[in-house]
C-alpha cells in the first residue's frame, strides 16, 4: 500500500507539472514556471523511496511466495528486461527534468517532461497486467498453461484498471500537492511566499477535485 501511494504520486506531478509549464510557456508567465517546479522539488526523494519499497516488496514476493513467483515469471517473463530498461529511463528523465530546469531550453526541458510521463505511464501498465492476471486470469488454458500472452496482459481488468489508477493517481497527487502547499503557506515569512504556496493548495486541491468528478 505504501508503494501503490508514492508510484501514484510519482506518476500524478509529473502530469500536472508538465502541463503547468507549458501553461508558462505559452502564456510567458512566470509563475507558472515557478508553481511547476515546486511541484518537481518533491519527485526526487518520492521516487527513491518507492523504488526501495518495490525493491523490497519483489524480494518478499520471492521468498515467501516462490511457486506464485514462478509461475508469474512463466507468464510475463518478456516483459521485465522493457519493464527494468523503462524504469532506468524514468529515473534518467525524471532527474533531468528536475535539475535541468531552467539549464535546458524550455523546449528540450517539456520534452524531458513528456518523456517522463510517457515512461512513467508505460511502467504503470505493465505492472498492472501483473496485478490484474491474478484478479482476472486469461490467456491460459484449463490446467493454467500459457496460451497467450498478449491475452494474459490484455485480461478482463487490465483497461479499467489502468483508466482507474490513471484518475486516482491524479486527485491523490494533487491531494497531496495542496497539503505541501498548505504546509509551507503556515510557515511562510513575507506576503509573496504565502501567495505562492496558497496558490499551490489552490491548484492542487482543484486538480483533485477536477480528477474526482468524471
Amino acid at each position: 500500500e505504501l508503494h501503490l501511494m508514492f508510484a501514484a504520486f510519482v506518476l500524478a506531478v509529473p502530469m500536472f507539472a508538465l502541463i503547468i509549464e507549458y501553461i508558462g510557456y505559452r502564456t510567458k508567465d512566470r509563475r507558472y514556471d515557478a508553481l511547476a517546479h515546486e511541484f518537481t522539488k518533491l519527485l526526487s526523494v518520492s521516487f527513491s523511496f518507492t523504488a526501495t519499497l518495490g525493491a523490497l516488496l519483489t524480494f518478499m514476493l520471492v521468498i515467501f511466495y516462490p511457486r506464485l513467483t514462478q509461475y508469474l515469471v512463466s507468464i510475463f517473463s518478456w516483459t521485465f528486461l522493457p519493464y527494468a530498461l523503462l524504469f532506468f529511463a524514468e529515473a534518467g528523465f525524471l532527474y533531468s527534468y528536475y535539475y535541468g530546469w531552467g539549464k535546458f531550453s524550455p523546449r528540450v526541458h517539456l520534452a524531458l517532461g513528456l518523456g517522463l510521463n510517457l515512461v512513467g505511464t508505460t511502467l504503470m501498465f505493465i505492472a498492472n497486467a501483473w496485478l490484474t492476471f491474478m484478479n482476472s486470469p486469461n490467456g491460459i488454458g484449463a490446467g493454467g498453461e500459457l496460451i497467450s500472452t498478449w491475452e494474459a496482459v490484455r485480461n478482463f481488468t487490465w483497461m479499467p484498471i489502468n483508466v482507474h489508477r490513471m484518475i486516482a493517481n491524479v486527485a491523490f497527487g494533487g491531494s497531496i500537492a495542496a497539503a505541501y502547499g498548505a504546509f509551507k503557506f503556515l510557515g511562510a515569512r513575507t506576503d509573496e511566499e504565502r501567495a505562492h504556496y496558497d496558490w499551490m493548495g489552490y491548484i492542487g486541491n482543484f486538480i483533485a477535485i477536477s480528477a474526482l468528478l468524471p
